[in-house]
């Protein structure tokens, strides 16, 4: 009887979690729109692109297909259910990636000898997946390649333990996955992989069928449309280090009081080091590179997260009490609290859809621009970084999209030397003029925050605004 009313009221607390985990801020980010843009087009033309499309350069500019597999899941949901299917595809990534996690830690503990199982693990597990959910499922390719990577490790793990044929098979079919779905986070991987064979090599393991399997690992990620160019994606978009103009890019900030959780999962993962160690080749090199990419930028800073439960999973065994602590929820248990508590957000989006913000987006300004657009043609529409998905996907033709590759190349270059991407970056600023009579646009978009001596200079060369929304200011050019 107490085991029974413990699995029920674990449940349901593990429910009342999910419901925390509110829909309505997993899509609100600028490169979901020309990801569904990009999917619908290749839907609808039966093709792959290697080329940049709804731009100022006529589908010239060439682009690396790094990400087209998660385009071609999105558009078909979004087109189908709007902006709740894309809730469907990250409810099912959601569940995917707490059961990947705890498996994590499992598996950790098992390689060490202690039982796999642990009362705290599971908590600690939903707390890391909430700073994930709200900071990384925002309806970008993240959200499917974490929950792959998380579980090609455990398949890792578990091949090391024991050389199954479905442990290759799983982390074959995942290597090709990501390199389709998210190709730029492969080498992830690829590194991994690479840790193991050392691991096999100072345990003396490395026999036939094991280098054969990590081989074919590495070769099946060249299964994809751009071959090894795309799997090296991350060595262009780091080129000049024009990554470096986006923030996510940065360098982490960590004495900033919004970075407080980055900074405490660093000194909690610091901590749990002495005790998950043990003397293991494969922990170190792990470290090392979990450590490297946890301090390096926010958006590199994921895969600490994602690695915190290896390596916490055994540091729990220093609280006493839990050791002899006999309730366990069950996988089963779990996987139907998961399911209700992701069920019931599902319900909710679908009976009231999110609304694009006004204030984030151009949707207004967009209205205008369309309504008194040529018939029949895409408007050449100049706006910010941030904002072109969003015109991209309303229908207007942009200079840059949320993709580097095809606007940091010589193609590109134009006023000051700066790159498409250069100018979509630094443009909405003295320098905006010399910008216009260069990429002719046949509409500009400002924004309302934009400076006020700025402002009053670009309506002395652009005359005044043909509208004004609660996003910014539209020119008619």
């Amino acid at each position: 009887m107490r085991t029974k009313w413990f699995k029920l009221g674990y449940g349901t607390l593990i429910v009342v979690f999910i419901l925390l985990l509110m829909p309505k801020y997993s899509y609100n980010d600028p490169d979901t729109f020309w990801h569904i843009e990009l999917g619908r087009y290749m839907i609808a033309h039966h093709t792959v692109l290697h080329h940049a499309i709804h731009t100022f350069y006529n589908d010239k500019l060439p682009y690396i297909p790094h990400e087209f597999g998660f385009q071609l899941l999105i558009a078909p949901l979004y087109q189908a259910f709007g902006w709740p299917g894309i809730y469907l595809l990250t409810a099912i990534c959601l569940f995917w990636l707490i059961m990947g996690l705890l498996r994590l830690g499992k598996v950790s503990r098992k390689e060490l000898g202690l039982p796999e199982e642990h009362p705290l693990l599971l908590p600690f597990v939903l707390l890391i997946t909430s700073w994930i959910y709200y900071n990384y499922f925002k309806g970008r390719p993240q959200m499917i390649s974490s929950g792959m990577i998380v579980w090609f490790f455990v398949y890792l793990r578990e091949f090391q333990l024991k050389t199954s044929l479905k442990y290759a098979t799983a982390m074959l079919l995942l290597s090709c996955a990501v390199a389709n779905i998210h190709t730029g986070v492969w080498l992830v991987i690829a590194v991994f992989t690479g840790m193991a064979v050392l691991e096999s090599l100072l345990e003396k393991k490395l026999n036939l069928r094991r280098a054969a399997v990590f081989i074919l690992v590495w070769l099946s990620g060249l299964l994809n449309p751009a071959g090894a160019k795309s799997l090296l994606y991350i060595f262009t978009v780091t080129h000049n280090h024009f990554n470096m103009l986006i923030n996510e890019w940065q360098p982490i900030q960590f004495n900033r009081i919004e970075n407080l959780p980055i900074l405490l999962l660093l000194l909690f993962f610091a901590v749990t080091l002495p005790f998950s160690l043990y003397k293991k080749p494969f922990r170190f090199f792990l470290m090392a590179g979990i450590l490297y990419l946890g301090v390096t930028n926010f958006k590199q800073n994921l895969f600490m997260w994602l690695f915190i439960p290896y390596f916490a999973g055994v540091f729990f065994e220093v609280v006493p009490y839990f050791r002899s602590l006999s309730l366990r929820l069950g996988r089963g248990t779990l996987m139907f609290a998961l399911t209700v508590g992701l069920s019931l957000n599902i319900v909710c989006i679908f009976t009231v859809p999110p609304v694009i913000d006004v204030r984030a987006y151009p949707v207004k300004e967009m209205d205008y621009v369309l309504e008194h657009a040529a018939q029949g043609v895409r408007p050449r529409v100049l706006s910010s970084y941030g904002s072109s998905g969003y015109v991209m996907y309303r229908g207007g033709d942009v200079l840059c999209d949320g993709r580097q590759d095809p606007f940091i190349t010589k193609a590109s270059a134009g006023p000051m030397g700066w790159t498409a991407f250069e100018r979509s970056m630094y443009g909405f600023s003295e320098y905006l003029p010399d910008i216009v009579k260069f990429d002719h646009p046949d509409f500009l978009i400002v924004k309302n925050n934009s400076s006020t001596r700025l402002y009053q200079d670009w309506v002395k060369t652009f005359g005044t605004p043909v509208f004004k929304g609660d996003y910014g200011s539209v020119f008619s050019l």
